[in-house]
């Protein structure tokens, strides 16, 4: 069963009271931002030493093989537009080399 990626969201807070109207924050917002700052740091910490499931590696196994055959059939596609495009010249020049011939007689 493949799962949902891991998503991030911000820890709850618990609600502030009402502050009075000042330009100056106070120190206990600041130290509410810190702490906040700290628990998202070590949520990110966490989600990024994550270590991937066995589904997870599968799919990402299966990705990585279709990128390759994507990418192989992509340049199988422009050698053979290369080659039609190198004969079709080919037969251009034929054709004005048959013409001139005829023209000889």
């Amino acid at each position: 069963m493949i799962t949902a990626p891991a998503r991030l969201t911000a820890p709850a807070r618990p609600a502030a009271a009402p502050r009075a109207a000042s330009s100056e924050s106070t120190p206990s917002a600041s130290a509410d931002a810190v702490g906040f700052e700290a628990e998202l740091e070590s949520e990110i910490t966490a989600l990024l030493a994550h270590e991937p499931t066995p589904q997870e590696q599968a799919l990402a196994r299966q990705s990585e093989a279709f990128d390759f055959v994507a990418k192989v059939q992509a340049e199988q596609q422009r050698e053979m537009n290369a080659l039609r495009d190198a004969s079709m010249k080919q037969m251009q020049f034929e054709d004005e080399l048959l013409k001139k011939w005829i023209e000889l007689i």
